[in-house]
């Protein structure tokens, strides 16, 4: 909606002689004028003439939202917060005109793809990236975008659904006219969209109001719209690997979303959902999806085929430098988490920490070993985990190491931490007497995460947060692909 000048003008009082006689002063500047020849009345925003003006509001609304679209891509906001802001004050725009304005969906459609546009220029989303998933919510591993085509269903169809069941003379006069139309019409296109999401027949209660049952229904279809877009994310033959890795038994599918919820740059979070989508350029992709003629083994080890599986987790080569620095860092805050729970004096962030080989809490019955070999009185091959944490008081030792493979392997890998320092966790028993655990922490290297992993973390640290473990190897990986593929 918009008020100007041309819809008021402002009065002057004026003091002395002409307050006397009862004059009034109007500025010429804010005077109201009349109605061009060419010009149009508004009501509620919209232009109206003999009637609404569809086209010149469809433009009008098109120019609005493009523009909110580019100013808050442009803002220095994180990833998330950028969606949510385009939901909150772009998609509105459009939202308030449904019902009013005639849409066609294959307008609405150009609007979400102007979108995704817009999206990719500002590299918060990969052009060969899933669609659907970026209309998924992000507690489900989507990015939480309205699309409004679908918004626009909704609105219909709870629209329909309100005048149809609301008490009143001009709610049925407004169904009738609907009903009446040829084209564009609310209670044909509501009957349509209900039809194409298959949905069962929903009880009006009398116990609520028009309204409150409107809104029920708009439920249900958001929902029925959700599972439809998640079913066909899945189906894809590239991009349903990932959603198929959540679905197994052992993984934590609410844990490994969570970091769709942090506070990454939008950059950073395109890149990173393209990589669980498959859909970088490796060469391994140039060749079987793009058809290319290439070679497809990996550009620096040149023995395995050049997957982002293989570049973030299985190259021999950056197993060297980028995995171990990867691997470091998410040790490192969870040295700085276990040190700050025992009251030990560190760096206040965790990235400016950097772990003693031995360190001690002040009454010196905890102590804190950091990638310390033990020495065991028969040989040990492994006996070097990342940290060990010594209470004295309790007389319980832990041994924490972490691991970052592939998301596929994470299961295999838990079990593999546990017997590799089976040995040494009976050795310590023996030698040191006291109680000993080994404690994996096992985050897959594009953030999917074991059920059990989260009890884990508590275990080491109350402080310490798998979340954070998650993002801090997600970051490393992002880095990797960066550094080998250029994107």
């Amino acid at each position: 909606m918009e008020f100007g000048l041309e819809k008021c003008a402002k009065a002057s009082f004026m003091k002395g002689k002409l307050a006397s006689t009862g004059n009034i002063v109007i500025d010429d500047d804010t005077e109201i004028q009349e109605l061009d020849q060419e010009g149009v009345y508004k009501y509620l925003g919209v232009d109206e003439s003999d009637g609404i003006q569809h086209s010149k509001m469809k433009e009008k609304i098109r120019k609005e939202y493009n523009r909110r679209v580019r100013l808050i891509l442009r803002t220095e906001l994180n990833g998330r917060n950028k969606i949510e802001a385009i939901n909150s004050l772009a998609v509105p725009v459009v939202q308030y005109s449904f019902g009013i304005i005639d849409w066609k969906i294959s307008e609405l459609k150009k609007i979400d793809t102007k979108t995704r546009k817009l999206l990719n220029m500002h590299k918060m989303l990969h052009p060969k990236a899933d669609v659907e998933r970026l209309y998924i919510p992000r507690k489900d591993g989507g990015r939480g975008l309205i699309d409004v085509e679908t918004a626009f269903k909704t609105a219909t169809i709870g629209l329909d659904h309100y005048l149809k069941h609301k008490e009143g003379q001009y709610p049925k006069q407004v169904l009738e006219h609907e009903r009446s139309k040829a084209k564009n019409s609310i209670s044909k296109n509501a009957t349509k969209f209900k039809r194409e999401v298959t949905m069962p027949e929903i009880e009006n209660r009398v116990d609520k109001s028009a309204s409150e049952n409107a809104k029920a229904l708009k439920h249900v279809f958001k929902s029925r719209m959700k599972s439809m877009k998640e079913e066909k994310w899945k189906n894809k033959a590239l991009h349903g690997q990932y959603p198929k890795i959540l679905e197994k038994p052992h993984v934590d599918t609410v844990t490994t979303n969570k970091w769709l919820s942090s506070n990454l740059k939008g950059e950073t979070e395109g890149l990173l959902v393209a990589a669980q989508d498959q859909a970088i350029n490796t060469r391994n992709y140039q060749k079987i999806i793009c058809g290319q003629q290439v070679e497809s083994k990996c550009r620096l080890c040149s023995q395995h085929e050049e997957t982002v599986d293989h570049i973030v987790s299985g190259c021999e080569v950056l197993a060297k430098t980028e995995y171990i620095s990867r691997h470091n860092n998410a040790a490192a805050y969870l040295h700085w988490s276990i040190c700050k729970d025992h009251d030990i004096e560190i760096a206040d962030k965790w990235y400016e920490h950097e772990p003693e080989t031995v360190i001690h809490n002040k009454d010196n019955n905890i102590t804190i070993m950091w990638d310390m070999p033990v020495n065991t009185d028969r040989t040990i091959t492994a006996n070097r985990p990342d940290i060990i944490v010594k209470d004295s008081v309790n007389s319980t030792c832990k041994l924490i190491d972490m691991t970052v493979p592939s998301d596929r392997n994470i299961a295999l890998k838990e079990t593999e931490k546990k017997c590799k320092y089976k040995d040494l966790e009976l050795e310590i028993q023996r030698m040191w007497h006291m109680k000993t655990v080994v404690i994996p922490v096992v985050v897959g290297a594009l953030g999917t995460v074991k059920k059990g992993m989260v009890e884990n973390i508590k275990k080491v640290s109350e402080r310490a947060s798998m979340t954070e473990i998650q993002k801090i190897c997600m970051l490393g990986s992002a880095r990797i692909l960066r550094k080998v593929l250029s994107v």
